[in-house]
């Protein structure tokens, strides 16, 4: 399980570098711009976590298409951060959503409770950390990595 901590790394540099936007282009101009799109992080992350998820439990454990219903849902969940519901970012109901985004694998394999644990303590996580920190790169590589590390709860 020693590569979950170079794909947690790397998850967390997709997600700080998806919310860069045009600060990292200004800071990286030789870098694509496409690297600093909300996409990085978007796709990037899910990435990440399907590969991790796969070396940890067998990629064949479950039918490609709950792999692929899980990678869409994490997708959409690191596309908001409910502010269009409570008026700010909350970050608390992002790791949540982050979280439940595995619940396809629940119900496939009946391991609920691991999973919404895992929801649970992303929750907690990202609210925390973002609350507390103040520091852009210190919040975002904390949630991204977050996403990954804690696929050891499953």
């Amino acid at each position: 399980m020693w590569w979950l901590i170079p794909l947690s790394i790397l998850s967390a540099v997709f997600y700080r570098i998806g919310g860069w936007g045009g600060e990292g282009r200004v800071r990286f101009p030789n870098l694509p711009e496409w690297v600093f799109n909300t996409k990085a992080r978007d796709i990037g992350c899910p990435i990440l976590c399907f590969a991790s998820y796969g070396l940890l439990l067998g990629f064949t454990v479950v039918p490609w298409f709950i792999h692929l219903l899980c990678f869409l849902l994490l997708f959409g969940s690191l596309t908001t951060y409910w502010d269009w519901i409570t008026g700010e970012d909350n970050f608390w109901l992002h790791g949540l959503a982050c979280g439940l985004s595995y619940i396809p694998y629940a119900f496939y394999t009946g391991d609920f409770l691991s999973t919404v644990f895992r929801a649970l303590a992303l929750a907690v996580f990202m609210g925390v950390i973002s609350a507390l920190s103040g520091n852009d790169v210190v919040e975002e590589t904390g949630r991204g990595g977050s996403i990954v590390a804690t696929l050891l709860i499953i």
